[in-house]
């Protein structure tokens, strides 16, 4: 037996609306299967897919994003529809700047950039 592929499932209540938000505040592809029910998208190797059956009510992910800019991806996250719960937070002994973002379907995840090193 071997492991094919490997995903990171998010609840939605509107799975096209959901998708579509990863799509323009984060800039994740289609991964191969999009439906109203189940939709994966993927960045960098890594499968988000999302499940027709949440609501909008806020829950914790585990989720997160590296990025290379965390102040454009606070502003693209608000211009597609999420909004930013924590802003930006440097954490030097974490090596990041973070902050907490939720997308349209109520799904809590994170925004990270590494600091530079000294």
């Amino acid at each position: 037996m071997k492991v094919t592929k490997t995903y990171f499932m998010l609840m939605a209540g509107d799975v096209v609306r959901g998708a579509s938000f990863y799509k323009k505040a984060l800039g994740l592809k289609p991964g191969g299967y999009e439906s109203p029910e189940w939709t994966e998208l993927v960045q960098n190797g890594t499968t988000v897919a999302l499940h027709h059956g949440g609501g909008t009510t806020r829950r914790d992910t585990g989720l997160g994003f590296y990025v290379d800019d965390l102040d454009a991806a606070c502003k693209a996250v608000a211009a597609a529809g999420g909004q930013i719960q924590k802003r930006p937070e440097a954490r030097p002994g974490e090596g990041i700047s973070i902050a907490t973002a939720v997308d349209t379907e109520g799904n809590v995840f994170s925004i990270a950039q590494e600091l530079p090193r000294s």
